[in-house]
C-alpha cells in the first residue's frame, strides 16, 4: 500500500479522515497524497478574479493542513498536498485511477454512520465510479488498530486475485482476525466462491453464513455489533447485493446506521 489519495475540503470531517490514513501510511511507510478540488460559481466576468482567490486559499489551507500533518509521520512515511479545478468525484476518480492510488481514503457526510454512503453522497459517486479501492470514514469514528475485520461476500466469483490484495496487506500488518459473512439469498444460494481459499491462503479465518429472514441490512448491523467488528470489507462488483444497497431507496426504507469504517474493494467483474 505504497500510495495513499485523501481527499479533504479542510473540515474536520476531512481531518478525521486523514487520521486514519497517516495511522495506515505509518504502518506501511506510504505516500500520502492530499487533494482538494475546487469549482468557480460566479458570473463570468468575475471568473479570473474569483479563481485567483480561491486558488491563493487551497494554497494557504494546504500548507497549514501539510505542516500540521508531516509531524505525525513515521515509518518513512511521505505526505504532499495538490489542488485542483473541477468536480470532486470526477477529479478524485481520475486521479486516483491514473495516478497509481493504492488506497482512497475519504470521510462520509450527511446521514448518520455509514448510511452516508449509501444515500447518493460523494462517497458513493467514487466507490461507484473508481478502480481503487475506498476506505470511508462515519464522521466522528475515530481511528484505533483493527483488532477484527469483517469481510462481506455474496454469492458472485471474484474477478481477480488483486482485488483481496488491500485487505490481506491490512490482515498482516495489524495481524488482526478476519471473518467472512455471508448472507444466503434462498434455496438456490452457492454461497462464497471457493476460491476465496486460494486468494487468502496463509490467512486464518472464520466462516459466518447468515441463514435468517432478515434483510441484507438488519443482518450486518446485527451481525457487526454482535461479534465486535471495527473494520467492514465489502466487494463492490458492477451488479450484485452491494450495488443494491448503493441504491438510494433501499436506504430509504431500511437503516444502515454503523459507525465502523467500511473498506470497498474494487472487483473487475
Amino acid at each position: 500500500m505504497k500510495n495513499i489519495l485523501v481527499p479533504t475540503d479542510f473540515s474536520d470531517n476531512a481531518s478525521n479522515a486523514l487520521s486514519f490514513a497517516v495511522a495506515i501510511a505509518n504502518r506501511f511507510g506510504s505516500h500520502i497524497t492530499l487533494f482538494y478540488a475546487y469549482q468557480v460559481y460566479r458570473p463570468t466576468g468575475a471568473l479570473v478574479s474569483v479563481e485567483r482567490h480561491i486558488r491563493e486559499d487551497a494554497d494557504t489551507d494546504m500548507e497549514q493542513l501539510l505542516a500540521k500533518t508531516r509531524p505525525q509521520l513515521m515509518n518513512g512515511a511521505t505526505v504532499e498536498g495538490l489542488a485542483h479545478k473541477g468536480k470532486i468525484i470526477e477529479s478524485l476518480v481520475k486521479k486516483a485511477d491514473q495516478g497509481g492510488s493504492d488506497l482512497i481514503v475519504m470521510g462520509t457526510q450527511g446521514a448518520t454512520g455509514l448510511k452516508g454512503v449509501f444515500m447518493g453522497s460523494t462517497t458513493n459517486g467514487v466507490i461507484r465510479n473508481t478502480k481503487t479501492p475506498v476506505l470511508a470514514i462515519p464522521n466522528g469514528c475515530r481511528f484505533a488498530a483493527f483488532r477484527h475485520i469483517a469481510l462481506a461476500m455474496d454469492s458472485r466469483e471474484l474477478g481477480t486475485s488483486t482485488t483481496l490484495k488491500p485487505l490481506v496487506e491490512l490482515v498482516k500488518a495489524y495481524e488482526t482476525k478476519l471473518s467472512v459473512y455471508h448472507k444466503t439469498e434462498g434455496e438456490e444460494d452457492q454461497g462464497v466462491d471457493p476460491a476465496l481459499a486460494y486468494w487468502l491462503e496463509g490467512i486464518e479465518y472464520a466462516h459466518h453464513f447468515d441463514f435468517s429472514d432478515e434483510s441484507v441490512n438488519e443482518s450486518i448491523s446485527a451481525y457487526l455489533e454482535d461479534y465486535d467488528i471495527d473494520l467492514l470489507c465489502m466487494i463492490h462488483h458492477k451488479r450484485g447485493f452491494l450495488e443494491g444497497l448503493f441504491h438510494k431507496s433501499v436506504t430509504r426504507k431500511e437503516a444502515f446506521t454503523t459507525d465502523l469504517p467500511l473498506l470497498v474493494l474494487q472487483d473487475a467483474q
